[in-house]
């Protein structure tokens, strides 16, 4: 059956849930145990149980870990993915806070009543974002889809209210005897409404391989690794919204330490600007003390034996930056057109309700369509960047990396990844030239890192060249995300790659040219952006097929290992294509094709500034390293919600 291949492997979507209430023990007590059940629900149809730790920790226990009960887990009542949402919007005014029931504005529904309806006696529940996309992606059709974001897009007569009156928290598909798949709802309206939950069923009905699709989603149950990778993907997609990363976390292992709780990962998110954590446990996956303790043996072995040290040789030829340096005097004015452009820009943002992050251009056709990210927008509205306070300025930690890898003999090469938002700016503000730099503060920052002994490789230059390659609906970066598209990463990856064999050190590497092999082929990705959009809106933009490159060593996806020359660290410009979507195929994996080192990969989904600090515990491994390459947005520099704090 063609669903089957690669159908742990589609892309994670956002959306909201609907809020569980439970129980919160202080400190590292014993957690408490939440079954997750709602009124008239039989428990033996329960999805998960919830293992409360504190009040910013828990533990979701998922019995078999088919996808779609892993989904489930995630999705429903999440306290990272809930964050600020039930507090009142300033202009909700409750203009149909009375309405009763048989007056519900919800025409896609039939049969609205306010009772669990009897098949959630039985079936189990599914979070509607992630099986909608699974469903477009096995059959082509949307229609799911649009129906529930039309049901989420419900304003009660109160249009200019931009956040989300109910979520559709819980959905069931039934079955029948044609082959046709009817779907049940269960409604959550927002805690300020002061409204009930309600259900009811979909007047749309699906056909074709739903039923196939449903049942395998439903009971196929995913390995160890399989389940990692669905974290990881997880993480990697609600990271433009909510913060979040996976935890450094052996799987299996208990955690917090000193519980009895055995997480096979543990997901950090920040959407608010406090730390929390929800964890996935298995009890298939769980360890053994006994496999533990061999496990924290190997680990040992491995980091003492695996690594070969190398001797290094520093290359202080600094004529590639100070040529670089003076490329950047003088290229990116502050000139009439710059100021129009943001005068523009902001105007833009201040029509947008406050809690909109993203929002939609139309180009000459609907294939020309981009959206854009808030946060993007505002790092090309920034001030002066090394004026900023000192746990935002990145240029003393910067610096201080950089002194920390001399002192051990490894170079630091920072590559920062302009935003999609600088190098399309014509399609963000009608009129722009194609060729203005509208960014004069971001350029001014990477002349200054290079100014103070930085070696930076600037890629603006590349990625502004590569889009005159454009053939719609195909662009040097996603349409409906936030990351570059291969066009765009493979302009990038042959500057690096040149810059790489130009160290002095190179020759003497063990470089392989030609042992890798380079494959072509495609991925589905749910754009990072369509989440931030309008519910209304979300459903016009479904996920888009992307040609990519996956490296392969003999007939084995690349997978560079501790003894890489080269370590490539950063935010998620390092893992998409690499550890997510298809995977083996992101800048790692095209570095190492390129020059024939060995790369290893260290991602941190959180956010660029944190991952000097997970190298930090690399130390060993650090041994075989001659060179470090920072790769990260350059957005975070300006306003970062995760600090630039000092190198531990």
């Amino acid at each position: 059956m063609k669903f089957i291949y690669g159908l742990c492997a589609v892309a994670i979507s956002f959306g909201l849930s609907a809020c569980a209430s439970a129980p919160a023990n202080q400190g590292d007590a014993p957690a408490q145990s939440a079954a997750v059940v709602v009124p008239g629900q039989d428990p033996a149809a329960t999805a998960f149980e919830i293992k409360i730790i504190d009040a910013d920790r828990q533990v979701r226990v998922v019995a078999k870990p088919t996808l779609a009960a892993l989904d489930f887990a995630a999705y429903f009542a999440n306290p990272i993915r809930l964050a600020g949402k039930d507090e009142k919007p300033e202009n909700y005014t409750g203009k149909m806070a009375g309405a009763k029931i048989a007056d519900y504005p919800f025409p896609m529904l039939d049969s609205v009543s306010g009772s669990v309806p009897a098949i959630a006696q039985t079936a189990a529940p599914v979070a509607w974002e992630p099986l909608s996309k699974i469903l477009y992606a096995q059959t082509g059709n949307d229609s799911l889809s649009q129906v529930l974001n039309a049901v989420e897009a419900v304003k009660w007569d109160e249009p200019d209210v931009f956040r989300a009156f109910q979520t559709v928290s819980r959905l069931w598909g039934v079955p029948m005897s044609d082959g046709s798949v009817e779907w049940w709802a269960e409604v959550t309206p927002a805690p300020w409404t002061g409204r009930s939950a309600f259900y009811g069923k979909l007047k749309f009905v699906s056909h074709g391989e739903t039923a196939e699709v449903l049942n395998y989603y439903l009971t196929a149950e995913m390995n160890a690794d399989d389940a990692m990778n669905w974290a990881r993907t997880l993480s990697s997609y609600w990271y433009p919204t909510l913060n979040t990363d996976l935890e450094q976390h052996t799987p299996g292992d208990f955690w917090p330490a000193g519980s009895m709780n055995q997480p096979f990962a543990v997901m950090r998110g920040n959407p608010m600007g406090k730390a929390m954590w929800v964890a996935f446990e298995v009890p298939a996956f769980r360890l053994t003390e006994e496999q533990i303790r061999a496990k924290a043996v190997a680990d040992s072995l491995a980091a003492a034996g695996e690594v070969v040290p190398v001797n290094r040789v520093l290359d202080t030829d600094s004529s590639f930056r100070l040529q670089t340096l003076a490329s950047l005097e003088g290229s990116c004015p502050v000139n009439a057109e710059t100021e129009k452009f943001k005068t523009a820009l902001a105007q833009t943002l201040a029509k947008l309700p406050k809690e909109q992050n993203a929002w939609a251009t139309s180009g000459a056709s609907s294939a020309e369509t981009f959206l854009w990210f808030r946060r993007n927008a505002n790092y090309l509205l920034a001030d002066k960047i090394t004026g900023q306070d000192s746990l935002h300025n990145p240029l003393p930690r910067l610096l201080e990396l950089k002194n920390y890898l001399d002192s051990i003999g490894v170079q630091l090469l920072v590559v920062p990844v302009p935003v999609k938002e600088e190098i399309y700016a014509e399609r963000l503000v009608a009129g722009t030239p194609a060729d203005l730099c509208v960014n004069p503060a971001g350029r001014e920052f990477t002349r200054e890192m290079l100014a103070a002994g930085l070696d930076v490789l600037d890629i603006y230059p590349s990625l502004m060249a590569a889009k005159a390659g454009d053939e719609p609906p195909r662009f040097s970066y996603q349409r409906y995300d936030t990351h570059w598209a291969l066009p765009g990463m493979l302009a990038a990856m042959e500057q690096l790659a040149s810059r790489v064999t130009q160290y002095a050190w190179y020759a003497d590497a063990g470089a392989k040219p030609g042992s890798l092999n380079m494959q072509e082929t495609t991925t589905l990705r749910e754009g990072d952006l369509v989440a931030h959009l309008p519910d209304a809106e979300k459903s016009k933009y479904p996920a888009d097929t992307l040609p990519v490159m996956k490296i392969l060593k003999g007939a084995e996806p690349y997978k560079g290992g501790k003894n890489a020359p080269i370590l490539l660290m950063g935010d998620s410009f390092t893992g998409v294509f690499e550890s997510v979507d298809q995977k083996s195929g992101g800048p790692g994996s095209l570095l190492a094709f390129a020059t024939g080192l060995d790369v290893q990969v260290l991602t941190s989904w959180g956010g660029g500034p944190g991952v000097y600090h997970r190298m930090m515990k690399m130390k060993k491994d650090m041994q075989s390293k001659r060179l470090v390459i920072y790769m990260m947005t350059a957005r975070d520099f300006w306003q970062s919600p995760m600090e630039w704090d000092a190198l531990k």
